[in-house]
C-alpha cells in the first residue's frame, strides 16, 4: 500500500481553513504545513492543529521535497504566480476557483503541468456534491427528456471582492455544473453587468452561453442580494 502524499495549504483567510479541515480527515493523505501572511490565522488554527507547520512564506512550502501537493486558496492575484512556481517544482497544485485571472495564464498553467507530469485542478467543489451528482443521474436515464435550456441564480449580499468582479468569483460553480452536465462547450458566451459598490468591478451580472442544438444557459450573479 502506497504511503499517503503530503499536502500544503497557502492562504488560509476565507476559505483555507476548509481545505486544512477536510485535508486532516482524510487518510489518504497528511497535511504537512499550512501558509498564509496572517500570522494570527497561523496561531488560530495552531491551537486546532499542532501537529502541522505553519509558515508566512509560501517559497517555504514550495521548495520542502517533502511536500508532495500544494493547495492555494489566496486571492486570485496571486493564483497564477503561486501554481506556477508549485507546478514548475513538480507538485500537484489545486487552485481555488477561478483558476487564473486570464484563459492565457490558465492555458500557460495547463501546458506546465503536462511537461512535468503533475496533476492541476482547480476547486470546483460542486461537482463532487451528492445533488449534482443526482441530477446527472437523471438526466442520463433519460427521465426529464432532452434539455432546452439551463437557468442559474448565485446571489448573495457580499462577500464583495476588490480584485475580480462577481462573474469571476461566483459564476464559476455554475459553469463548471452546466459544462459538466451537457458534457461540451459554448459556441456563444455573452455578458452584461454594471458596477454600483467598487468603480470597474461589476457586483450584479447576466451570463449568458449558447450550445449545439439550440441548447442555452443563463446565470445571474450578484454581490448585491438582500437577505
Amino acid at each position: 500500500m502506497s504511503s499517503p502524499i503530503n499536502v500544503g495549504v497557502i492562504g488560509c483567510g476565507y476559505w483555507g481553513p476548509n481545505l486544512v479541515r477536510n485535508f486532516k480527515a482524510l487518510t489518504s493523505c497528511r497535511l504537512k504545513a499550512i501558509c498564509d501572511v496572517n500570522e494570527s490565522r497561523l496561531r488560530h488554527l495552531g491551537t486546532l492543529y499542532s501537529d502541522i507547520d505553519a509558515h508566512t512564506d509560501a517559497a517555504t512550502l514550495i521548495k520542502d521535497p517533502e511536500v508532495h501537493a500544494l493547495a492555494i486558496a489566496t486571492p486570485v492575484a496571486y493564483h497564477y504566480k503561486l501554481a506556477k512556481a508549485s507546478l514548475l517544482a513538480g507538485k500537484h497544485t489545486l487552485v481555488e476557483k477561478p483558476l487564473a485571472a486570464s484563459s492565457a495564464e490558465c492555458e500557460e498553467l495547463i501546458e506546465i503541468a503536462d511537461e512535468k507530469g503533475v496533476v492541476l485542478m482547480s476547486g470546483h467543489t460542486f461537482l463532487y456534491s451528492s445533488s449534482v451528482r443526482k441530477i446527472c443521474d437523471i438526466i442520463n436515464a433519460g427521465d426529464i427528456g432532452d434539455i432546452r435550456y439551463i437557468n442559474s441564480r448565485r446571489l448573495n449580499l457580499g462577500l464583495f471582492q476588490k480584485d475580480i468582479n462577481v462573474v469571476w468569483d461566483l459564476a464559476p460553480h455554475d459553469i463548471s455544473i452546466i459544462l459538466h452536465i451537457l458534457g461540451e462547450l459554448p459556441l456563444t458566451v455573452n455578458c452584461q453587468g454594471n458596477a454600483h459598490v467598487t468603480s470597474g468591478v461589476e457586483d450584479v451580472t447576466n451570463l449568458s452561453l449558447s450550445f449545439r442544438n439550440k441548447k442555452f444557459a443563463t446565470i445571474q450573479s450578484s454581490w448585491l442580494e438582500p437577505r
